[in-house]
């Protein structure tokens, strides 16, 4: 747990690793046992014969009504069964073709509903490729490049017993797959569908909300998380900036903005496997999700099934990796290759992806002949992958080699081998990319500036560069040490903490020196960091219940989130003029009304997404398993922290976090049904000496006795000293609780 208050900006992100590109956060979780690499699972689904009539009607190809069924999964693991789950159709071309597409959703009648930490799951026919594994090469292999890039594998599909057919699951882009790529998934996300050509419409956000004209209800940059905030402004800046920013400010206000380096790290994987139908080719098939950390947008794929050989109007084997567009417009990939030095390290990074003996035949030959041998079975039992383009058997058994004829001119294999010198030769002015990305938890109630920064290749040093309330900028030297908060030893991330007691203002950027004489900078513009803590404002974060079940209702009556603060001064204090966000990009997300606190009082806000409901009702919801929360206020030196309270282990229902008493330094765990129970507008009465509730050992302190006692207990009915929450037995929120406290001292 972390009780101050800390900014952590982002400035870019990036690395070199075993000649691929690492990223700061996890982009590649775990497959986990929705998507098996070694089987082909069977996905049953069964509805009423009506529904199901409806969904298959011509008529309502595009309708997104969703309607009732059974889910049942079996695999070498066993069956799950999820008894009522929503199913309709998705997908746009695909919905016309015999083989459909289908969405099943696990929380459209069952709210928040998952299964196995899915709300979503995407069934694709893929009756556009005879072989059915495109789209699952592609992602596998930019998975194991580093990208983004969901999680995906086979089913067989069955339809009230009926058998559709071999599927490929694709994990659901929401706020579940953000958030097992980030720490949270505050940000903003939207999903781009075709005209997205991110061209510059004006200054004004609303601009950029507009539909294409064949479809009135769904927008081309169709925002997919923070409705209730409906901010447009992200994709205004881009968008603006692409349009008007002269070419000597380019670079500088593009990177500020946008993550640079990831989108020509993703245009490198797209041009060399042929996926045309995406924003630099059709301007189609992508997201852009606004990292809640440094603001700043990412570009990454989705719908990769027209790649490999899958040919609409191009040859794309040969085709110019600096000039993709082959229709229309796209003034952000356009302008970007009329910068040398991005041309050259787009080229670098093809070259990468060939030089490290991913992108071959041979490698492409052997994973395909391995699933190939997988799938075959359901493959050709699959009669509706001959219905829309007349695939047999041989064109599936024949497809990694052989192309079909058609718009399949290529086998995979075979587009692979051709593909990879064509792009090679065209990249020979490619140029190793001299770069330097930084980010910085900055100075907060500890008064330390801590510096992360990752350089590519083998830079002869990294510096931080540092000026102190106007002070001349001093030159310091980061570390790859392993102790200068820089993550492992000789990792390639070098790191710097530096104590800046009573600073007001700080201002940094980093460099990194090349053997060649090459310095590159980064941010370009120096970075203003948050400063300590503001003085003498006497609010404090008291205490954060963020999975209210059942404890405490809204004026609407509904069970919402909430935080707690309290006036610890000595008289009534106004909160005009306070913050309160859990994105650290957008320290204003939630304003204060104006009204007065009496000192030693207390009030509760509603984390809850509800703005409509009521001024203390905040435009966002916090997480259970784990979030932080940030107070702050703005004057003459920028932003200053008031009070801060992070969490990174799952909250219990209806239990609290909060401090012992009224603004303590020391925080516990509030347990309903105990001598602790959480108090929202009321004085925290927290544990004393060996009182606390989860200190089952009573020596003062939450540790490893305490969970062996709990353990110990497990299952207990009657007389128990670990029944934490009350119920009459020794369960799993039992354990929870005082896992949750562990480390707490009384």
């Amino acid at each position: 747990m972390k009780h101050f208050c800390e900014r952590l900006f982002w400035v870019t992100v990036g690395g070199f690793l075993a000649g691929m590109t690492t990223q700061a956060q996890d982009y590649v979780p775990e497959l986990g046992p929705a998507f098996l690499a070694d089987e082909v699972a069977s996905v049953r689904l069964t509805l009423a014969q009506t529904d199901l009539d409806f969904i298959l009607n011509p008529d309502n190809a595009y309708s997104n009504e969703e309607w009732p069924g059974t889910f049942v999964y079996e695999s070498s693991a066993g069956i799950d069964t999820v008894s009522t789950v929503g199913i309709r159709l998705r997908g746009n071309t695909s919905r016309n073709a015999a083989k459909k597409s289908f969405k099943v959703s696990f929380n459209t009648f069952t709210a928040g509903g998952k299964w196995n930490g899915l709300e979503k799951m995407n069934l694709n026919g893929n009756h556009n490729d005879p072989s059915m594994m495109r789209a699952r090469m592609v992602w596998e292999y930019m998975r194991a490049q580093g990208y983004i890039a969901p999680r995906i594998s086979h089913v067989r599909l069955y339809i009230n017993d009926e058998y559709k057919g071999l599927y490929i699951h694709v994990e659901h882009v929401d706020e579940e797959f953000i958030q097992k790529r980030f720490k949270h998934d505050h940000g903003n996300l939207w999903k781009c569908t075709y005209p997205a050509d991110l061209a510059d419409l004006g200054d004004n956000p609303e601009a950029y909300k507009f539909t294409p004209p064949w479809n009135s209800e769904q927008r081309t940059y169709e925002l997919k998380s923070n409705n209730a905030e409906d901010d447009y402004s992200a994709i205004r800046d881009l968008c603006h900036t692409v349009g008007t920013a002269s070419d000597a400010d380019f670079q500088c206000e593009l990177e500020a903005i946008f993550d640079v380096d990831g989108f020509l790290r993703l245009a490198a994987v797209e041009i060399l496997v042929g996926h045309w139908d995406n924003y630099i080719g059709n301007q189609n098939n992508f997201y852009l999700y606004e990292r809640p950390s440094d603001g700043r947008l990412m570009m990454f794929s989705y719908d990769v099934d027209n790649t490999c050989g899958i040919e609409w109007g191009g040859n794309w084997v040969d085709q110019n990796v600096y000039d993709w567009d082959q229709w229309g417009t796209k003034p952000l990939y356009d302008r970007m290759m009329g910068v040398e030095q991005y041309r050259t390290r787009l080229g670098w990074y093809i070259r990468d992806l060939i030089d490290n003996g991913s992108f071959t035949g041979s490698a492409w030959l052997q994973h395909g002949n391995s699933l190939k041998t997988m799938l075959t079975t359901a493959a050709l039992e699959d009669v509706y992958r001959t219905y829309d383009y007349g695939f047999d058997d041989d064109a599936f058994l024949n497809s990694l080699t052989t192309g079909w004829g058609g718009h399949v001119p290529q086998g995979i294999a075979t587009y692979v081998n051709q593909r990879a010198p064509s792009a090679y030769s065209q990249t020979s002015d490619a140029q190793f990319p001299r770069d330097i990305q930084a980010w910085a938890y900055t100075p907060v109630v500890d008064d330390t500036l801590r510096i992360k920064a990752e350089a590519a290749g083998s830079p002869l040093s990294v510096q931080l560069h540092l000026s102190v309330d106007g002070a001349p900028y001093q030159t310091l030297s980061m570390n790859d040490d392993g102790m200068s908060g820089d993550g492992a030893a000789q990792d390639g991330r070098h790191g710097l903490k530096v104590h800046l007691p009573d600073a007001d203002q700080v201002s940094w950027f980093t460099s990194a020196t090349y053997s060649d004489g090459a310095q590159p900078t980064d941010p370009c513009v120096p970075a203003q960091a948050w400063i300590s803590r503001a003085p003498d404002n006497p609010f404090r974060l008291n205490e954060v219940m963020a999975l209210n079940s059942t404890f405490l209702t809204d004026e609407a009556g509904g069970y919402a989130d909430w935080v707690e603060i309290v006036n610890t001064g000595d008289v009534p204090f106004n909160v005009a003029g306070l913050h309160l966000t859990n994105r650290r990009s957008e320290p204003q997300r939630f304003t204060f009304p104006s009204f007065t606190v009496d000192a030693g009082d207390h009030r509760v806000l509603w984390c809850d997404n509800d703005p409509e409901d009521g001024p203390l009702h905040t435009s966002f919801n916090v997480e259970s398993s784990g979030d932080d929360l940030i107070l702050s206020v703005w004057d003459e030196f920028g932003w200053r922290c008031v009070d801060q309270i992070a969490w990174d282990t799952q909250q219990l229902p209806n239990t609290s976090y909060g401090r012992v008493t009224d603004g303590a330094d020391t925080w516990t765990t509030f347990v309903p049904g105990t001598s602790t129970p959480p108090t929202p507008n009321a004085p925290n009465a927290g544990p004393s000496g060996g009182d606390c509730p989860a200190d089952l050992t009573g020596d003062g302190a939450v540790g490893v006795g305490d969970v062996l006692m709990v353990l110990g207990e497990f299952g207990c009915a009657a007389d128990c000293n670990a029944d934490l929450d009350a119920n009459g037995t020794v369960g799993v929120n039992d354990v929870l609780a005082v896992l949750s406290a562990f480390g707490t001292v009384c």
